[in-house]
Order: C-alpha cells, then structure tokens, then sequence
C-alpha cells in the first residue's frame, strides 16, 4: 500500500512538472499584448452652483487620450448624486456638444455636497474618475463628509455596460 502511494505521488509529480514546463515566458511575450493609452478627463463643472429646481447647469468632460481629445468615444456617461443621499441621478449618457467634449444638463434642487462620476471609455482604455462640488452651502453633515468623520451615500457599485 506504502509503495502505491509513493507510486501515486511520483507520478503526480511527474505529470505536474511536465504541465508547468509549457508556461515558459518567452522573450517577445510583451509583443503579443495590446497596450492601450490611458484616457485622462478634464472636468468642466460650474463655478457658482446655487440651489434651483428650474435652471438647468451644463456639467462636462473633455476625455484625452495620447494627448489627444477623444472624438467618438465608445462611452461617456455621467452620474450625479448627493452627497446625503437625498438626490440622486442615475448614470446617463452624455453628449458630444464639440470634439471631444462630452456634457449633460441637470437641475440642483438642494444645497450641499455633490459628487460626479465620469464613465467612460475609448480605445480598450476605461476611467470612471469622481470629484465633488459644493451648491450653495454645506450642512453640518456634509461638512463631516468632507472632514472624513461620516461615509457619504456612494455612486454606482459598478461597471453597468
């Protein structure tokens, strides 16, 4: 019985040994990846943001890639949320107002601390960059948000495409 087991193992050695001798890297395996360029993003957001139902701010994005605009993106879609959860517009596609600029119109009904989303992609290269943006003035609670003492209420919780 010992020496089956022994014969088991040896054999098993063997078979994995033999296996793994084909993953060899050889030396142009990097020629045979594509290598996509990274996408940046140029966030174009309001400078003065008040509280309105009615107007209409323009929030935009230029995407780059090798220092280029990216003209006909494969995506570019946007998400606006705030920051306490209590207004939240789900991920839309943007337009191509001009080459490389992409953009969407919403309204900023409340106060406080917002955050937007890009999703976008080009080319086999993907970015979904956040920042945030202030309408009007901050609550307490989101000035804890900003100081780092409470979570705020996140965007998406992943890649929807």
């Amino acid at each position: 019985m010992r020496k089956s087991i022994q014969g088991l193992v040896v054999s098993g050695l063997i078979v994995t040994s033999t296996g793994l001798a084909g993953c060899t890297v050889t030396s142009d395996a990097a020629e045979h990846y594509a290598v996509s360029a990274p996408l940046s993003v140029k966030f174009e957001i309001p400078k003065v943001l008040k509280a309105d139902s009615e107007k209409q701010y323009r929030f935009g994005a230029t995407l780059w890639q090798d220092q280029k605009e990216v003209k006909r993106a494969d995506y570019v879609h946007f998400e606006i949320w705030k920051a306490d959860g209590t207004l939240r517009y789900s991920m839309e596609p943007a337009d191509e107002t001009k080459p490389g600029m992409y953009s969407i119109k919403k309204t900023l009904p409340k106060t406080g601390l917002y955050y937007i989303k890009v999703h976008a992609s080009s080319n086999g290269a993907m970015i979904m960059p956040t920042r945030q943006f202030i309408v009007g003035e901050l609550s307490a609670n989101d000035l804890k948000i900003l100081q780092g003492g409470a979570k705020p209420a996140g965007g998406s919780s992943g890649h929807h495409h």
